[in-house]
């Protein structure tokens, strides 16, 4: 008879990615992640194939998360900036809300400064989570030159790629104590850069 896991794998994935997220990859040891998902070694290596293997299971899920809010919020009644101005406003209520990680940065864009030179692997990923991100505010603002809001000569891709580094800036800055109120003035000049009809 085969034998159950007896956890709950997305609270194992939750816990291990809330360490890494504090520390970092190379600075959590497996046995950290012992005491934080409650799993063996044994069973770290068992199920979820080892250290890398989990860490890689973590960003996968994250994403996932990520993604899926982003399109809500693209997806939600208003105008293209209103939406766009929500989405932003995600970093600046990540960063004030108690116990959020996010106050340490975003879980991927960390990935992206810690491995992304040194583990082909991880470059990798944050590449094909780079396409993702921007496929996805793409469509959004073709839809919006569609109607109307966007001025028809802009390249719709052009738009998303300044929209996705500016985005991802914002989180790499929020690790320095910028306050809220330049954080805020940003994201308007970030905004307002775009080529509104």
């Amino acid at each position: 008879m085969a034998r159950t896991k007896g956890f709950d794998e997305a609270t194992v994935l939750q816990r291990a990615r809330d360490l890494f997220w504090e520390q970092g990859y190379k600075a959590t040891s497996i046995q950290e992640l012992e005491v934080a998902t409650g799993l063996s070694r044994s069973s770290i290596y068992r199920f979820f194939g080892g250290k890398r293997s989990l860490y890689d299971q973590t960003l996968e899920a994250y994403q996932k998360e990520n993604l899926r809010g982003m399109r809500e919020i693209l997806a939600a009644p208003g105008n293209l900036r209103t939406r766009l101005q929500a989405l932003f406003n995600r970093i600046l209520e990540a960063k004030t809300k108690p116990g959020n990680n996010c106050s340490a940065g975003c879980y991927i864009v960390n990935s992206t400064t810690e491995l992304a030179t040194t583990c082909p692997d991880n470059f990798g990923f944050v590449a094909t989570n780079r396409k993702k991100f921007v496929a996805v505010l793409t469509e959004a603002i073709r839809q919006a030159q569609a109607a109307g809001e966007i001025a028809a000569s802009a390249d719709p891709l052009a738009q998303a790629n300044l929209l996705f580094v500016g985005y991802n800036g914002l989180q790499v800055v929020t690790k320095t104590g910028m306050p809220n109120e330049e954080l805020s003035a940003t994201i308007e000049q970030l905004l307002s850069g775009l080529a509104w009809a």
